[in-house]
């Protein structure tokens, strides 16, 4: 076996865990490459929270993760037990192994299951190495090389520890990502109201999908009130960011827009007017949001009918119970926040029909990276002529999984829908 590559091998393992994969493949690429350059064999345990330890990975040099290896929780051990995994944790070192025990040796469960797992896997010698960050050990790596390779030696020990270091910062990083990550959506969801109001036939159905890629928090939002002339005020928007400071402003625009409306009801054009004057009165330059405001009357009324204002939002889409789906034009403005000075189109305005949908989202749908904006809305029209037919929330989580891409931003629906099917 080549000994003259660890500068290489240590370069390509900082290159490899800075891929941005997730902390289970990073694990497994370090893996992969210590038995591809150094080693016949690499397992990695990690700790969890009850200070037991799970088998994450075990890659072979030709033939790559063993089954019925990884994902197993390891048996318990006593403090001054011999098992490699043991011994690392314990000297907080790595440690070599210079010749492989019958497992008749051991003299505790996990001692003989490490020791039976390497003569299972042929080992002569290994090097058990800690993953720890800041003192706090979060597992161990083990590499192992077969009778008739080179045995190891104390020669390698550091630089499977360093390995091993850098393999703890992925795991550690990587954690830390996911509790912030699950901190920022739970952060965002408050932020949206609980329920949705419901005025038969009518009926609103919403869905929120923080983003994967950012552990930020964003500015899409949905909301909806019942007014008190009857009619349902609706609203999805999108405020510019991916940082708290767009959640806060997010929070605040949803919270203006609801006492514009309640002060008092009018067409939406004339809410969004309200609405940008007072981001301009309090000095909010650089809160920039788009939004679709709708008010629905209900079918009852003596003229029933929906209207929308767009402050430079994507367009709604119809969805008819018959007929295509399509994308509804007018009520246009500018964003919020960008030139109060700009008119607002006249609002919108369609009637009711039972058995049809009227969809607002946010960019985050339709959105993708290199890709022009009318092939998102494109994709979208096609999947919802296809999944017309489902009930409402079905339709909305459909939608989310089949256009929506792979979590590169926030994503918010909110659906206007009638009992027997929605409005058109």
């Amino acid at each position: 076996m080549n000994e003259a590559i660890p500068l290489r091998l240590l370069a390509d393992v900082t290159e490899a865990l800075k891929a941005g994969r997730s902390w289970e493949g990073s694990l497994q690429r370090l893996a992969e490459l210590l038995v591809e350059r150094l080693a016949d064999w690499c397992v990695i345990d990690l700790l969890d929270e009850q200070g037991g330890a799970r088998r994450v990975v075990v890659a072979q040099k030709h033939s790559g993760l063993t089954m019925g290896e990884s994902s197993r929780l390891l048996p318990p051990w006593p403090p001054d037990s011999a098992a490699p995994l043991a011994q690392a944790l314990r000297r907080g070192t790595a440690v070599l192994i210079p010749a492989v025990p019958a497992p008749e040796q051991a003299t505790d469960p996990l001692e003989r299951a490490q020791w039976e797992l390497l003569a299972r896997l042929g080992a002569d010698t290994a090097i058990a190495a800690p993953l720890a960050v800041g003192g706090h050990p979060i597992g161990v790596i083990i590499v192992a090389r077969a009778e008739g390779s080179r045995p190891f030696t104390e020669a390698q020990v550091p630089l499977i520890e360093s390995m091993a270091h850098q393999g703890a910062l992925v795991v550690d990083n990587a954690r830390l990502y996911d509790q912030q990550h699950e901190i920022a959506a739970y952060l965002q969801r408050s932020l949206l109201p609980d329920s949705l109001p419901a005025v038969p036939p009518l009926r609103l159905v919403a869905r929120y999908t923080p983003a994967l890629t950012h552990a930020e928090v964003g500015g899409d939002w949905y909301d909806a009130i019942v007014l008190a002339d009857g009619t349902v005020a609706f609203t999805v928007g999108d405020v510019v960011g991916h940082d708290v400071r767009a959640t806060a402003r997010m929070s605040q625009l949803r919270h203006m827009l609801r006492a514009l409306l309640l002060d008092r009801p009018g067409p939406p054009d004339d809410a969004l007017r309200r609405l940008d004057q007072a981001l301009e009165n309090l000095h909010e330059p650089t809160t920039t949001a788009t939004l679709i405001l709708g008010v629905a009357h209900p079918p009852t009324s003596a003229a029933p009918s929906l209207t929308w204002a767009n402050a430079g939002h994507p367009p709604p889409l119809l969805i008819p119970a018959h007929g295509e789906p399509r994308f509804l034009t007018g009520g246009h403005g500018v964003p919020i926040g960008v030139d109060i000075g700009v008119p607002q189109e006249a609002a919108a305005r369609t009637s009711h029909n039972g058995g049809s949908m009227f969809l607002l989202y946010t960019d985050g749908l339709i959105e993708r990276r290199g890709e022009d904006l009318s092939t998102g809305m494109e994709r979208l029209r096609r999947a919802a002529a296809r999944l017309h037919r489902l009930a409402p929330d079905r339709l909305l989580d459909e939608l989310v999984e089949r256009v929506a891409p792979a979590g590169d931003d926030d994503v918010a629906l909110l659906a206007l829908c009638h009992a027997a099917g929605s409005l058109g």
